[in-house]
């Protein structure tokens, strides 16, 4: 499945600052800049994306999610959108 390896990337950054925000650390929110970038650095590292496609694809997908948005299903859909940009000629 797409993303799985980012997946298994090490989230424990993420996790310890969403603990610390009393947080769910399983849900990816949209609305916070440093998730966002989070995540944009973990597709970056793995990935040879311009980073407005890969902010393109989180934004398409935070629309199309329903929250809360559950960060592995998240993952996976910006994923599964960066390949279809990418089909597209992105």
């Amino acid at each position: 499945m797409p993303g799985s390896y980012i997946l298994y990337d090490d989230w424990v950054d993420y996790d310890n600052r969403k603990k610390r925000e009393r947080k769910i650390e399983t849900v990816f929110c949209c609305e916070e800049a440093w998730e966002v970038n989070y995540l944009v650095s973990k597709i970056r590292k793995h990935h040879l994306l311009p980073e407005a496609a890969i902010r393109d694809a989180i934004s398409t997908c935070c629309l199309e999610m329903k929250v809360p948005r559950d960060r592995e299903t998240f993952v996976h859909g910006v994923m599964r959108t960066l390949e279809t940009m990418g089909k597209s000629g992105y």
